[in-house]
């Protein structure tokens, strides 16, 4: 199933891209493609947690899948207002809000949903996906995936822990903070370095507050912070 944003633009622009699942794209497929711009070589800015190798894979999975965003886009201006359009399988939302917040939308599910699968792990959770969120949201999605991952691989002996929760928000905040050391200058205006900083910096604030939002969510349940 294919989802399709679409973004008009007060000035009459129109922009439209579709976000697959490429949960299963092996990375050499993408190595016929040519004429790429050098950002988005698996070389270039390389995340230090790739599995991947550039001797035998040549595009980064991620960056392969946001570089139409980014070329499309390049003289868009953050502060823009535009129309933002989600259209799927679960029905279609549309929203009023500015160039960035849109690219934030577009940009990180197009980049969860690629053959990285370091993000691709998160991409289950897509299909419940508001199209805009808030960090304190991406908090609640991140810890719903990180369980989850833990009950489906051992249903039968689940014992959840979040030990490895932070590493969890690490690889996010590596990744997106990669991702946008590739397009730093590219573009010749703000929207979209802008939209993945903002990306960055929501999982660098998710970091930072999960403790006391793991707590406000314990006194919802009616549970004590010590329990």
């Amino acid at each position: 199933m294919v989802t399709r944003y679409q973004i008009k633009s007060e000035t009459g622009e129109q922009f439209s891209f579709d976000v697959q699942n490429h949960k299963d794209l092996a990375p050499q497929e993408l190595n016929s493609h040519s004429d790429l711009p050098d950002w988005v070589k698996l070389e270039h800015n390389q995340c230090p947690v790739c599995p991947f190798h550039s001797e035998n894979i040549t595009y980064c999975p991620a960056a392969f899948e946001m570089q139409d965003v980014i070329h499309q886009c390049s003289n868009c201006i953050s502060y823009e207002r535009v129309e933002l359009s989600r259209l799927a399988e679960e029905g279609t939302v549309t929203t009023e809000t500015d160039m960035q917040k849109a690219l934030f939308a577009v940009i990180g599910e197009k980049v969860i949903s690629s053959g990285c699968s370091r993000l691709n792990s998160r991409q289950w959770s897509l299909g419940y996906y508001s199209i805009l969120t808030t960090p304190e949201n991406l908090f609640y999605r991140s810890l719903s995936s990180y369980l989850m991952r833990q009950f489906f691989a051992s249903p039968g002996n689940f014992h959840p822990d979040l030990k490895g929760h932070l590493d969890y928000i690490d690889d996010v905040i590596t990744i997106f903070g990669k991702l946008f050391e590739r397009i730093r200058g590219v573009s010749s205006m703000d929207a979209s370095n802008n939209a993945l900083v903002s990306i960055f910096m929501s999982a660098k604030l998710v970091r930072r507050k999960r403790d006391d939002w793991l707590d406000d969510l314990k006194g919802k349940m009616g549970l004590s912070s010590t329990e």
